[in-house]
């Protein structure tokens, strides 16, 4: 099988329909970089079903289709098309020639094709399935892929292995089962606890129906009593509420005659409150009066303290305006003194000011002429000193050469000596080297034989601990199983148990001797209890014993009296008795009877013969009927019709409750006994699985695996102590070869730097001569400067001197000219102020006059107030005595008021207790009237119920307590119950069989995986073990026969279809700590190796080589071309290469070329051209 064509159209840069024909052997594709060769590639990996846009090389798939150049329109659709000759049938078709065709267009639309008929891409994913050709096989190697198959970032590497294994197929198979298993558990965990849900509420609506029922027939007896003893007890408070009335009247007429009493003295006491109100505001307007006249008083007598005050504050300004007055016009007088001399003085100043501005400008002439010639021989000195510099660097430089080179032999000398010793050191650091080199050797050879134990030990743990771990989950399956077992008994016995302990199916006689005097008795059961059947026949039971089931069985009559005293004297009602010692030693029974349908103990035998052995049961109806007439007392059929003697016919829908309490107790014992034996299964299987776990604690494959890395990491601690020694060694014997060439180089140094040295004497003597004139000169300079220096200093000091005078001169006129202007200012604002001080001294001479007039006329008045005082304080008191005696007047009525009041009060609370007595009897009327409307939806009036004649009202009180007792100890019931039971029951029975189909499909599903593990794991091992021969082999023929490679694979994965491939590859002799270290070609290589070894073993019928060869050398390109020429015998190449060496390997070749920016074409390429070029 192989590829006969390829046409493209707009994929990529192939713009124009372009058909490839390939042969079956080597074609080449060649052509410059950038010309589209690879594009080729591309459209293989992309027909063939490639959904990755990184790995076309494009960010977007879109981009695949042809986007136009400057001068050609892009195109709408990218349309590769790839034929197969299938003549070895390795494709699963029918065809011996098939194509498929995949498109896609810029909208996005994509279409594949396989011989023109639509499919797909999920048909070409299967069709080229462990085939080696997918788009992501062995079929197509890139030069990047060869990095990371060795990398294998992605677990590349085992992708190809799984392609040659055949097992992809298997493993998606596997995924997809896991993915429905996934979604299996969720639904089946989903609907599980859906079911607790729904399993919980049938119970619930199972007991609620039968309660429904039983409540039904209390509320009925209920509402009868209810409505005859409300009516009566309404009755009784009707009677009790006429005296009642009479002797709340006769209260209120008393109370109306202390009120009229209370009113008059109210009134008399109002009008001498009103006389005392009046002679208390006159106490009050005396009283306001002397306050007010107090208050005057005492606020004149502090008006004329403050003023007074005034009048000294006055007297004090005006003593201080005098003394201000007095020094002011001292000042004044000083102030115009001064005034005068400072203007003679200024007058003065002028002669000497004109002296100084000219012997300051004569001083300036002179210093500025000796300045001139100081600058002028400085820079002259300045000049010659930088000459003398630069001469005497120059003979710094010399001197300094002439130290190096000194310095340089001496130094040479100890170089000599030192490299020696060097020499000789490092020829004993390479003896010691190769000693510990062996060293290292030797426990490299020991590691690897401990590493090569416990990998032994962990595989055997290993495969232990799987065996473990599967005896485990299968302990763990059926311990959830009995859990689940465990539950539904535990739930069956609750369900009784609250049958039991309701006592809702026995009469209340019956349920009060069994919860309370049963332990009196030797026997006390009843019949429905000690007799026992079929599930199936347990209606037909239940019917033909009819109200027989609740007969009570004792030992004798003595016991059959007692009991009855016992409901006699607690009014518990009434119940039939069987006393066992009083029966026939035995009953006759009939052939058909269906006593022989039941169980019991013999010491009962006799009551079931009595109650059951004439009743037939049959299948149907018309069956019982001819049973009657064979001499049967009654015919009972298997559903619960039962047909009388008398032809009374008893029949109906089935109770769903039939049967349940015959033989209560006895199903109570069983299914503890069941649930007893689970419990203990239960227990017993823990106690193995706890066990079974700490078996597994101790296999602890871990622990191994640890041990394993740790001697491994010690191997390639050694490895690396072996690689570093080496290295030492090479470093060593390298560092000897450079040192003996420096000595040699050493020696040849110090001969020129001798010669170097011997031709700087002259040079030096010459600078020497040259510094000593210049200096010479330098010093003449010098002096000359310092004469000028001197003559400059004294031109500038007389020169400072004269401007220091002037300036004096300057300052002095300037202060006198301030002074005179300060005291012409201080002789204004003295004046000034002494006219501001008479004015204000003349006005505080007024307002004392002021203010001892005003102080006269104060005292005048405050005289006439304190009069006016003395008798308003008359008055006042006057007005007290006229109050206090109205007061005695107001306490007499107020006494008289108290002791009528007091006897209101007495009537007041007589009515009041009357009237509550009177509002409780008709609250409680009310409240009999409300519970009849509230509960019943009736008046009063309309109640026609009354008590029975036989039953008091304090016994139809306690028998509507009990009913409300039971309806109670029922509660609430749901009416729809019954039929929600039968809905619930159904959905029930549908989610029992949904969960059971899921759990068979859980199991299939586990089975299947367990399958496909077992058989891909198989598959892949064997192939794995070809491989790794095949590895080998091809390796020692591309490098050398005693290089060492291996593939190992991961043995502590957790997922053995998942465990990573190592390769192990020391080409030429090399211990590289990783495949990364190796060069380029030697991983192509390796690569290339790998690539042939699962040929070998899986050939796949095409193989697409891209520049994979650039990384060789010439020797190594023989190599590859070699292995090539042999594999083209099974296999069809296609090689795009740069390699003349691989071009001449083709047998047909074709040139990618570019005439037209962005736009390939394929052209013919002649081999003999391709030789000679």
């Amino acid at each position: 099988m192989y590829i006969s064509d390829l046409e493209l159209h707009g994929f990529k840069s192939f713009a124009h329909k372009t058909h490839v024909k390939f042969d079956s052997g080597i074609t080449a594709i060649v052509g410059p970089n950038g010309c589209g060769k690879s594009n080729i590639v591309d459209a293989l990996r992309w027909v063939l079903g490639e959904q990755r846009p990184t790995l076309l090389r494009s960010s977007a798939m879109s981009n695949v289709i042809f986007n136009g150049t400057a001068k050609k329109k892009a195109l709408g659709m990218a349309d590769v098309s790839l034929t197969f000759v299938n003549n070895k049938g390795i494709l699963p078709v029918e065809y011996s020639e098939l194509t498929i065709t995949r498109r896609l267009y810029r909208s996005g639309d994509s279409e594949y094709l396989i011989n023109n008929t639509p499919c797909r891409l999920k048909d070409i994913m299967e069709l080229f399935m462990d085939t080696g050709m997918s788009s992501d096989a062995y079929s197509v190697i890139e030069l990047k892929m060869v990095e990371e198959i060795l990398n294998d970032r992605n677990n590349d590497r085992r992708r190809l292995f799984e392609e040659a294994a055949g097992v992809t197929r298997y493993k998606d198979q596997r995924k997809k089962t896991f993915r429905k298993l996934d979604e299996t558990l969720k639904d089946l965990q989903r609907l599980e606890d859906i079911l607790v849900e729904v399993r919980k509420k049938a119970r619930s609506l199972e007991i609620q129906a039968d309660k429904a029922a039983k409540a039904k027939a209390y509320q009925k007896e209920l509402k009868t009593l209810d409505q005859g003893y409300t009516l009566h007890q309404y009755n009784a408070v009707k009677k009790e509420l006429e005296p009642l009335q009479e002797r709340i009247d006769n209260a209120d007429k008393e109370k109306k005659e202390i009120a009229q009493k209370v009113e008059e003295l109210e009134s008399n006491e109002e009008k001498a409150r009103n006389h005392l109100l009046e002679k208390e505001r006159n106490q009050s307007e005396a009283q306001r009066r002397v306050s007010q006249l107090h208050s005057s008083i005492r606020e004149m007598e502090t008006n004329l303290r403050i003023t007074k005050e005034k009048i000294v504050n006055e007297e004090g300004v005006i003593e201080q305006h005098q003394n201000d007055i007095k020094q002011s016009s001292k000042d004044l007088t000083e102030l115009e003194q001064l005034k005068k001399e400072s203007i003679n003085k200024l007058e003065n100043f002028s002669d000497e000011k004109e002296k100084s501005e000219q012997s300051l400008k004569g001083s300036k002439e002179r210093f500025n002429e000796v300045q001139q010639k100081f600058t002028k021989v400085r820079h002259e000195l300045y000049e010659l000193e930088i000459e003398l510099s630069d001469v005497n660097k120059k003979l710094s430089g010399l001197q300094s050469n002439r130290i190096k080179l000194e310095s340089k032999l001496e130094n040479s000398e100890d170089d000599q000596l030192r490299i020696d010793r060097d020499i000789e050191d490092l020829e004993d650091e390479i003896i010691n080297a190769k000693g510990e080199l062996n060293l290292v050797k030797k426990k490299l050879d020991e590691t690897n034989k401990e590493l090569e134990n416990k990998e032994a030990l962990l595989s055997s743990t290993v495969d232990k601990r799987k065996e473990l771990e599967e005896k485990r989950e299968k302990l763990r399956e059926s311990i959830r199983s009995l859990k689940s077992r465990r539950d539904a008994v535990q739930s069956e016995i609750s369900l009784m148990e609250s049958l039991a302990e309701s006592n809702d199916a026995l009469p209340a006689s019956i349920s009060y001797l069994t919860e309370n005097h049963a332990d009196a008795f030797s026997i006390l059961q009843p019949v429905g209890e000690v007799l026992n059947t079929s599930e199936d026949t347990a209606p037909a039971l239940e019917m033909a014993l009819g109200e027989a089931i609740n007969f009570m069985i004792v030992q004798s009559m003595d016991d059959a009296i007692r009991a009855s005293k016992i409901l006699k004297e607690n009014k518990k009602g009434r119940a039939t008795f069987i006393p066992l010692n009083e029966l026939k030693s035995s009953y006759p029974v009939q052939e058909q009877s269906i006593y022989n349908k039941i169980r019991c103990e013999s010491k009962y035998d006799n009551i079931a013969r009595l109650l059951l052995g004439s009743t037939h049961i049959v299948k149907t109806i018309e069956q019982a009927s001819s049973a009657l007439k064979s001499g049967a007392s009654a015919a009972v059929t298997t559903d619960g019709d039962l047909i009388t003697s008398d032809q009374f016919l008893k029949s109906g829908s089935k109770n769903k409750q039939a049967g349940v309490r015959l033989g209560l107790k006895d199903k109570l014992d069983k299914l503890t006994d069941k649930l007893n034996e689970t419990s203990a299964s239960l227990s017993n299987e823990e106690e193995e699985l706890g066990e079974l776990n700490k078996e597994l604690d101790q296999l602890n494959a871990e622990a191994i695996r640890r041990n394993i890395k740790e001697i491994q990491k010690s191997l390639r601690n050694l490895e690396q102590q072996s690689s570093r020694w080496q290295s030492n060694i090479q470093v060593y014997e390298k560092n000897v070869n450079e040192l003996k060439n420096r000595k040699t180089n050493l020696q040849s140094n110090l001969d020129s730097a001798q010669e170097e040295l011997d031709s700087l004497h002259p040079k030096q003597k010459e600078l020497q001569q040259k510094i000593t004139e210049l200096s010479k000169q330098q010093n003449q300079k010098k002096d000359v400067l310092q004469k000028l220096e001197d003559e400059r200093a004294i031109a500038q000091n007389r020169y400072n001197d004269a401007q220091l005078k002037h300036q004096d001169v300057k300052n002095k006129a300037q202060n006198l000219e301030r002074d005179i202007e300060r005291a012409e200012t201080g002789i204004k604002n003295i004046k000034t102020r002494l006219s501001s001080r008479k004015e204000l001294m003349a006005e505080s001479k007024e307002k004392i006059e002021k203010y001892k007039y005003a102080i006269e006329q104060t005292e005048k008045q405050l005289s006439i107030k304190k009069e006016n005082k003395e008798e308003a304080d008359q008055k006042l008191a006057a007005a007290e005595e006229a109050s206090s005696r109205q007061r005695g007047i107001i306490n007499e009525i107020e006494k008289e008021l108290k002791e009528l009041r007091r006897r209101k009060e007495v009537n007041l609370e007589l009515v009041h207790h009357l009237s509550m007595a009177h509002e409780k009897l008709e609250m409680k009327s009310q409240a009999l009237s409300d519970h009849i409307w509230e509960t019943y939806g009736i008046l009063m009036d309309q109640v026609e119920e009354t008590l029975p004649e036989e039953m008091p009202a304090e016994d139809a009180k306690e028998r509507i307590a009990w009913l409300k007792q039971k309806l109670n100890r029922i509660g609430d019931v749901n009416p729809l119950a019954i039929e929600e039971f039968k809905e619930e029951k159904e959905r029930l029975d549908f989610y029992e069989e949904q969960i059971e189909d899921l759990q068979k499909a859980e199991v299939e599903m586990r089975e299947t995986i367990d399958e496909i593990n077992q058989t891909a794991t198989q598959r892949f091992n064997e192939t794995f073990e070809k491989i790794r021969s095949n590895f080998k082999n091809v390796f020692n023929t591309l490098f050398h026969e005693d290089d060492y490679c291996d593939l190992l694979i991961e043995d502590d994965a957790e997922d053995p279809l998942e465990a990573k491939i190592d390769i192990k590859a020391n080409p030429k002799g090399k211990r590289p700590s990783s495949i990364n270290q190796l060069s380029g070609g030697e991983k192509t290589l390796t690569a290339i190796a790998l690539l042939f070894a699962i040929y070998l073993v899986k050939p796949s019928p095409f193989c697409v080589l891209d520049e994979v060869d650039a990384p060789l050398d010439d020797a190594n390109i023989e190599r590859f071309s070699a292995m090539i020429k042999k594999f083209s015998h099974d296999t069809q190449f296609i090689i795009i290469t740069h390699n003349k060496k691989t071009m001449s390997k083709a047998e047909m070749m074709y040139g990618v070329t570019m005439p037209e920016t962005g736009v390939s074409r394929l052209v013919g390429v002649k081999l003999d051209e391709v030789a000679t070029a």
